[in-house]
């Protein structure tokens, strides 16, 4: 940590203004808490956030609402909204449809040609669904300074030419919509059915002694009860194999990518060039970063140290068998990678943990965009 800290402080760059024009006006350097003060956002190494125009900024009139249960629907229409509002700064894609019928959306934020491209995806596990609502909020902060913002003397607009960000904030709609509004919010009765004969085989098997309401909210896996960050090839035959029917968390299902959610995200991360990966997860406030078969270890601890000085999370290691992020760093072309673990209370985090992590979050997207921007 101190030559990480030495690190930053000898690479920060002045303090100055924006002058008519944007022109930047520098100015002397400044001293480690100068700079600390100046950058008034999250909880981490303040004076290692980059100089910026606008993180302290609020949005105007914005159109996400922050909500305790920010549904599917709920953010449908916004990304619709959105779309209107900004136009060619986003573009929005269907990359798949989960078992009851719901879109699972790519928003592309910035030029979808770009040489390099980030993939940030949230809410592969149901009851973990303040992470969408945070995303979302991340995308409209950068659309909304988008033409005016600027990341360590760089138009957040020139970055977004180079790398654009590509937004999945819920990766497993139906999981969030069973967590959130209980059984009869699942529109398929054969789904429903195969969720109550879940619960049935969970309480013989001593898995939970909840009753069936609460059960739900606590539930991980999607509407078939599969929990889809099991569901990806790497590690998945070293799986327990207890794991072997579904259930509200850890199954692993009859295959690698069985799933309509985990085929889409394979699908999507097998068509963009992605320079690195952000999976927003809750709860414990930690970054998880590695595996024991990365590929790309050197990249993922630069990465996972630039996303602890933006949000103030203690970086730790993991063995993520079947997991998105350790299925991308293993691969032959390693994608480097971070898992973001929101919120101190187990989930669902209540929503009164949203304040602080929003502020611990609301610069995460700028601070992977100019990671990967300095390395092309």
């Amino acid at each position: 940590m101190k030559r990480m800290v030495c690190a930053i402080l000898s690479g920060i760059l002045a303090v100055g203004g924006l002058g008519a024009g944007g022109a930047v006006s520098y100015g002397a350097e400044p001293s480690y808490m100068e700079a600390k003060e100046a950058n008034a956002v999250g909880p981490g190494i303040k004076a290692s956030v980059g100089f910026n125009d606008f993180l302290d900024l609020e949005v105007a009139n914005p159109i996400i609402t922050p909500v305790e249960k920010y549904s599917y629907e709920q953010m449908e229409t916004d990304i619709k909204t959105l779309q209107a509002a900004y136009g060619d700064k986003i573009t929005v894609n269907v990359i798949g449809t989960s078992l009851d019928g719901r879109n699972i959306y790519d928003i592309i934020l910035g030029n979808p040609e770009a040489e390099a491209q980030i993939l940030m995806q949230g809410a592969i596990h149901a009851r973990e669904y303040m992470t969408p609502l945070i995303m979302m909020k991340e995308l409209e902060y950068a659309l909304a300074f988008y033409d005016t913002g600027h990341y360590n003397y760089k138009p957040v607009s020139d970055m977004l030419q180079k790398v654009a960000i590509h937004f999945v904030p819920m990766t497993n709609p139906d999981g969030v919509t069973l967590s959130q509004f209980g059984l009869d919010a699942i529109r398929s009765e054969t789904l429903k059915k195969g969720i109550e004969d879940c619960y049935a085989r969970d309480t013989s098997l001593g898995k939970t002694s909840d009753p069936f309401e609460v059960y739900l909210t606590k539930w991980k896996a999607n509407a078939g009860g599969v929990d889809l960050n099991y569901n990806f090839p790497y590690g998945w035959e070293q799986l327990s194999a207890d794991r072997t029917a579904p259930s509200y968390a850890n199954y692993k299902g009859p295959t690698p990518f069985s799933e309509p959610e985990s085929k889409a995200l394979s699908q999507l991360a097998d068509q963009y060039p992605f320079a690195i990966t952000v999976s927003y997860h809750s709860q414990g406030e930690v970054i998880y970063w590695t595996t024991s078969s990365n590929g790309a270890e050197m990249a993922s601890n630069t990465l996972a140290e630039a996303v602890s000085v933006m949000t103030g999370y203690r970086m730790d290691s993991s063995d993520g068998k079947g997991g998105f992020k350790d299925w991308m760093q293993s691969r032959s072309n390693a994608v480097p990678g971070v898992t973001l673990e929101v919120g101190r209370t187990p989930c669902p985090v209540p929503f009164s943990e949203y304040p602080a992590v929003w502020k611990q979050n609301k610069g995460v997207w700028v601070q992977v965009l100019d990671y990967v921007v300095r390395r092309i």
